[in-house]
C-alpha cells in the first residue's frame, strides 16, 4: 500500500508539489477552502477546510483517517505552519512543534526569541497606537517599516518616515492583520536576500540564495513591493558561510532542529547579514519548484516530502549538482481595466523561459499595487550565469504588452 501525504493548500503554487508526490506513487490528500483550487485535480482525496483554520483542518483530517490513514503532512508557498503542526501533532507525524510553528508565524514572538538568543536582526519594537509610533520615529529619525505581526504577502507592510501620515499608516497596516498588533522595525539599507534551506543533523544546507529585486522601492512608496529575484546573489564564500550560520542560529532560537526554513535577510552597511524573518516552510514564487532545481539541481520539494513522511533525507540530496542562474520578474501595468494582453504566446518560443503566468485577463481590472497579490503576472527564466539570466528576463518582459482602457 502506498503512503498517503496531506498537502495543506491546493493553489497554483502548490501544484508542482502534487505532481512530484504523484510521480513518487503517493496517495495525495488536498485540503483547501476552495473546491475549485487548481491542484485538486491531481489529488486522490479532498478535504474542504481553510488552510488558515487549524482547528477546522484538524477536524476534517480526524474524520478522514477513520477510513484512510495519513502518513505525512506538509505545505509549500503557504504561510500556515500552525495548521501543519497541529495536524501533525494530532496524528503523531513528523513536524516542528506547535510552539515553534506559532513563533514562526508571529513576528513579535519571533523577534523576541531572536533577541533573547543573540540572533542578528533589525531593531524593532511593537507599537499600540499612533502616539507610540510617532515616539519611535522621533527617536530613530530614519526610515522605518511598519507591519502586522501576523500579516502575509506584504499586506500592510509600509515604509514610514518623517513625512508620513502616521494615523493613516497605523490604520492601514492594522487592518491587514488578525491580531491587531503592529511591529515597527528599522529599514536597513542594503541588499535583501531570499534563502531556501534545509536543517539536517545540526547543519544548515542552503540550496539557493536569491538577490531580491526592489527596483520600485521608491515608486511604490509607502508600500514595499518585491519585483522578483536573481540567483545567484553576488556574495563571497565567507558571507555565504555567515548566512548559513545565522539561519541555523535563527532556526534554533525558534526551536527548529530539522526541516525546511525560508529566510528573508538583509546585508547591512558593515557587510553583516541580519534576519528580517524566517518561515518554517518552503517559499512561494516558484522558488523551490522551478528556480532552485534549474539553478542548483536540488529537489527541496522532494526532500520535504520525504521528511514529512518520516523518511530519511540524505546530505547528498541537499548538495548542488549545477551552478546555473535563474531570474524572476513581475509586470506592473498602470491601474485600470485591461483592454488587451499581447505577446504571451511569444514566451512559449523562448527556450530560456521556465514558467510564466498572469493573474488577470482582458476585461479585468488591474488594481493599484499595494501588496504582492496586486502584481499582474510573472516570468521565470534560466541562464548559464547571472548576466545571461538578467538579459533573458528583460527580453521576456519586453515581449509582453498590457493595454489599459483610457476610460478607466
Amino acid at each position: 500500500m502506498s503512503k498517503t501525504l496531506l498537502i495543506i493548500g491546493a493553489g497554483a503554487e502548490q501544484v508542482p508539489a502534487y505532481e512530484i508526490a504523484k510521480k513518487r506513487g503517493l496517495t495525495v490528500v488536498a485540503s483547501d477552502i476552495s473546491e475549485n483550487a487548481p491542484a485538486i485535480r491531481l489529488a486522490d482525496h479532498f478535504l474542504k477546510a481553510s488552510t488558515r483554520d487549524a482547528d477546522a483542518t484538524k477536524a476534517a483530517v480526524q474524520k478522514f483517517i477513520l477510513k484512510h490513514p495519513i502518513h505525512g503532512v506538509m505545505t509549500i508557498a503557504n504561510d500556515v505552519p500552525v495548521t501543519v503542526a497541529q495536524v501533525a501533532v494530532a496524528l503523531g507525524l513528523k513536524s516542528i512543534s506547535l510552539e515553534s510553528a506559532i513563533a514562526a508565524s508571529h513576528k513579535r514572538i519571533m523577534k523576541n526569541l531572536f533577541e533573547k538568543n543573540g540572533v542578528a536582526c533589525p531593531w524593532n519594537q511593537t507599537v499600540r497606537n499612533t502616539s507610540e509610533l510617532k515616539q519611535v520615529l522621533d527617536l530613530k529619525k530614519s526610515r522605518l517599516v511598519l507591519k502586522p505581526v501576523d500579516g502575509r504577502g506584504a499586506r500592510g507592510v509600509l515604509q514610514i518616515d518623517k513625512g508620513s501620515d502616521l494615523e493613516w499608516a497605523f490604520t492601514e497596516s492594522k487592518r491587514w492583520g488578525e491580531s491587531g498588533e503592529l511591529l515597527v522595525e528599522e529599514f536597513i539599507e542594503g541588499p535583501q536576500l531570499s534563502t531556501e534551506s534545509f536543517i539536517l543533523d545540526g547543519k544548515c544546507y542552503t540550496a539557493a540564495i536569491a538577490e531580491r529585486n526592489y527596483s520600485g522601492i521608491d515608486k511604490f512608496f509607502p508600500y514595499i513591493i518585491e519585483d522578483g529575484g536573481t540567483i545567484p546573489a553576488l556574495l563571497t564564500d565567507e558571507l555565504r558561510k555567515k548566512i548559513d550560520d545565522l539561519i541555523l542560529k535563527g532556526a534554533r532560537a525558534l526551536g527548529i532542529s530539522e526541516g525546511p526554513i525560508k529566510g528573508d535577510l538583509v546585508i547591512n552597511k558593515q557587510g553583516e547579514p541580519l534576519i528580517i524573518e524566517l518561515a518554517a516552510r518552503l517559499s512561494g514564487g516558484w522558488f523551490a519548484t522551478h528556480q532552485i532545481p534549474s539553478a542548483s539541481g536540488i529537489d527541496l520539494v522532494g526532500a520535504v516530502i520525504s521528511y514529512s513522511l518520516g523518511e530519511s533525507v540524505s546530505v547528498e540530496s541537499l548538495r548542488p549538482t549545477k551552478n546555473n542562474s535563474t531570474a524572476i520578474r513581475y509586470w506592473f501595468p498602470p491601474p485600470g481595466k485591461i483592454k488587451q494582453i499581447s505577446g504571451l504566446e511569444r514566451l512559449r518560443e523562448f527556450p530560456f523561459v521556465l514558467s510564466y503566468g498572469v493573474f488577470r485577463g482582458e476585461g479585468d481590472v488591474q488594481p493599484v499595487v499595494r501588496m504582492h497579490p496586486d502584481r499582474f503576472g510573472y516570468v521565470i527564466v534560466k541562464g548559464n550565469n547571472r548576466e545571461e539570466s538578467l538579459k533573458n528576463v528583460q527580453t521576456a518582459l519586453d515581449s509582453v504588452s498590457i493595454s489599459i482602457s483610457d476610460d478607466e
